[in-house]
């Protein structure tokens, strides 16, 4: 099994949207000023953004990033771990678009150091949540093969099976 499991990955996941919603409001110079924000921001080339702690969008944001962790406590805490099977894959092309778009479009709104930075937290997180998803997966159904073996081999040879003849 891995060190960290799929559930400790959300949970995590769900803490760092928190931290950032928090950051936002209280503290947008954190989030700007950040090495990772900007040595990223200047590795990939896009234009860096300084955030003033004035500005009402941050407030806006800071609700999407508490709406986004809150969106995945809900199923979480649920254990419902059939969504983040659906939406953990989608979210990863969403992101993986995102990122590229950001890089490839110099002139376009989405092209900044604090979109690219978060795509690709984003990126790294919903790979390794994917991954332990389906390795979980897996040792669940290898469980249940191994405790129902008999069962399902059963149910299979009952099956009805439809013959055709030739005449």
């Amino acid at each position: 099994m891995q060190f960290l499991t799929a559930t400790t990955l959300l949970y995590v996941r769900v803490i760092f949207l928190t931290t950032v919603a928090y950051l936002l409001v209280k503290n947008p110079e954190t989030i700007g000023t950040s090495g990772f924000v900007i040595l990223l921001g200047q590795a990939m080339e896009v234009p860096i953004v300084v955030a003033k702690p004035e500005n009402p969008l941050l407030g806006a944001l800071s609700v999407i990033f508490g709406s986004l962790a809150l969106s995945d406590l809900i199923p979480l805490m649920a254990n419902n771990l059939e969504y983040f099977e659906t939406i953990v894959p989608s979210r990863l092309a969403v992101y993986f678009i995102l990122a590229a778009y950001g890089y490839l479009v110099k002139e376009s709104i989405l092209s900044n150091n604090w979109i690219f930075t978060y795509s690709f937290i984003e990126i790294w997180f919903n790979f390794l949540i994917y991954n332990n998803l389906k390795d979980e997966k897996y040792y669940r159904m290898k469980k249940f093969i191994e405790e129902n073996g008999e069962a399902i081999q059963k149910a299979h040879d009952e099956q009805v099976r439809v013959v055709e003849l030739d005449d």
